[in-house]
């Protein structure tokens, strides 16, 4: 079996920001992703990073510090969000985007308001802000820019592959040699974020890309049985197209979004593994020894 792939990864002497020593940042717009009619508000929001040090490598993700403090006393607890932006930067290479949807639940005692979505949404050009990291090695790109990339989200979990994506298909230089292809879900056509009327931007990587993208609409699509579509029912019905993708020892799978999606996910390329007559066990085993399965849910 072959072994771990190379991944991207940080040079060994960057700068990480931790609570004790965070990073002064400040807010220079809020682009609403989700349409006007939808009652989830997304938003792509974009950091200044005022000139300072702030490496990291598609995939990681940066903490929020909410100031003000508990009912308890203590401090509000570290928030991490994935960034959204390739490391060329969001507006200019002073910048870095994250993708926030702002989190209002409906319980028996009342609205709950997410403390630091709320927090960030809330937030107004100008404005300072103190983060910290980045975080997380895993999910990164490989090194090799050969390989393919298949990658499922749902919700805000698209965050991540907005980076990857703007990485892989810059507007000039060379783009990602290997295949691609992207399975997104969402509620509606107005909370796929940066896919729908508010916000295009990877239907245009898709065109500079020329990589596939599956869309699945919960609420408003349904599968040739009835039920209501999710990712799953996408890859299923690309099962053909994409098994060739699936079956070569040189593609990575990345998952993020809501815990477990990647059940049916695995469920659904187990199917497809062994109509082709693969052991998916053993090829599931052989992408987690070599970094190749690759999940992130909330």
């Amino acid at each position: 079996m072959e072994g771990q792939i190379a991944k991207r990864s940080l040079a060994a002497d960057a700068v990480s920001y931790k609570l004790s020593n965070p990073l002064a940042v400040r807010m220079v717009q809020a682009r609403r992703l989700s349409a006007a009619e939808s009652g989830d508000e997304i938003y792509h929001l974009t950091l200044k990073l005022e000139g300072r040090a702030y490496s990291f490598v598609e995939g990681q993700s940066m903490g929020i510090v909410t100031p003000g403090l508990r009912e308890d006393g203590k401090p509000h607890k570290l928030r991490l969000y994935s960034i959204a932006s390739a490391q060329h930067g969001d507006i200019d290479s002073d910048t870095i985007g994250l993708c926030v949807k702002r989190l209002v639940e409906h319980r028996a005692e009342g609205p709950y308001h997410g403390i630091c979505s709320n927090y960030l949404c809330n937030r107004k050009p100008g404005d300072e802000l103190l983060v910290t990291g980045p975080v997380g090695k895993a999910f990164s790109l490989p090194v090799d820019s050969s390989f393919g990339v298949l990658m499922f989200a749902t919700g805000t979990g698209i965050a991540p592959f907005r980076a990857f994506l703007e990485s892989m298909y810059p507007a000039s230089g060379a783009a990602w040699g290997g295949q691609a292809a992207l399975f997104y879900g969402a509620r509606t056509r107005a909370e796929l974020a940066y896919l729908n009327d508010e916000n295009d931007d990877i239907a245009t990587l898709a065109r500079r890309g020329r990589f596939a993208v599956h869309v699945a609409l919960s609420r408003q699509e349904k599968t040739a049985t009835g039920e209501r579509m999710y990712v799953q029912h996408r890859l299923r019905e690309a099962a053909h197209d994409i098994w060739p993708l699936v079956k070569d020892s040189k593609t990575a799978i990345y998952i993020c979004g809501i815990k477990g999606m990647e059940h049916g996910i695995a469920e659904t390329l187990a199917e497809t593994a062994r109509s082709h007559g693969a052991d998916w066990e053993q090829l599931l085993e052989q992408w987690k020894k070599r970094g190749l399965w690759n999940v992130e849910v909330y």
